[in-house]
């Protein structure tokens, strides 16, 4: 099987991409889809992306992370596709575990890994509702999957959204699972990344609203009621936040969803 890793960047970020490449391997690609606000910044694209064969090199004019990934994807040839950030690391013997668990496994049709972040991990091979049921939730860094399963990412949701900042990988994974797809949760370090958003979200409105949306998307209405008061409830004692304030945003991101 083949393996196209998808990275997506913006302006002059396309300048750290090289970084995220490793050597020239058989079987691994790399499909980069640089969005652009400004055509000056397409001045900026490092040679080397345009000289290696085993690069496609696409640019998009405009700002939202969720419309650059389905672009990536709309492009890619693999057999096996893993979403990849500007700032990711990788190993030859991390990409080559990917396709192995996809050979070995290849009635998954979305296989979750492990990256470097502070986050809860499940310690053995789990479905992916277990896994978030004892506490994980996805990076977007930690996806792959088998190339034409029909799922775009909702472009409501993400950086670059003006509906929604960020959420798009919890619910790309909802609708491959409305879509009758098999997603499992592998214990196995890929990459190594720094791409897990620090915003405070105490006190950051827009967050706040993605998430109430992101809950309503996920769990319906009234698991997501009870959800925001938990999360309100959980900031007012750890983070003497207002909860009042917290449930208000989280509930105009539940009636936007």
């Amino acid at each position: 099987m083949t393996l196209d890793i998808l990275i997506c960047t913006i302006d002059e970020s396309i300048k750290k991409v090289p970084n995220v490449l490793i050597p020239k391997e058989e079987g691994i690609r790399y499909v980069i889809s640089m969005q652009y606000t400004d055509e000056s910044f397409l001045a900026t694209i490092p040679e080397i992306l345009k000289e290696r064969d085993d690069v496609t090199l696409l640019t998009l004019k405009g700002r939202g992370l969720s419309r650059n990934r389905n672009n990536a994807i709309a492009h890619a040839t693999g057999d096996i596709l893993l979403i990849a950030d500007d700032d990711n690391r990788y190993t030859s013997a991390q990409l080559h575990k990917v396709i192995e668990v996809h050979e070995d496994d290849i009635d998954y049709d979305v296989i979750l890994f492990r990256a470097n972040l502070d986050k809860h991990y499940p310690s053995k091979v789990e479905t992916y509702q277990n896994a978030m049921a004892d506490g994980y939730y996805p990076t977007s860094s930690e996806i792959s999957f088998k190339n034409g399963i029909g799922i775009e990412f909702d472009e409501r949701f993400g950086l670059g959204s003006d509906a929604f900042v960020c959420g798009e990988e919890s619910v790309f994974l909802k609708d491959c699972e409305d879509n009758g797809l098999t997603i499992i949760c592998y214990p196995y370090k890929i990459v190594d990344t720094v791409s897990l958003s620090t915003n405070d979200f105490v006190g950051n409105h827009d967050l706040q609203i993605a998430k109430g949306a992101v809950f309503h998307y996920l769990f319906g209405t009234r698991e997501t009621l009870w959800r925001i008061a938990k999360e309100a409830a959980y900031h007012a004692i750890h983070s003497l936040a207002n909860p009042f304030s917290i449930a208000y945003f989280m509930l105009k991101g539940m009636q936007r969803a």
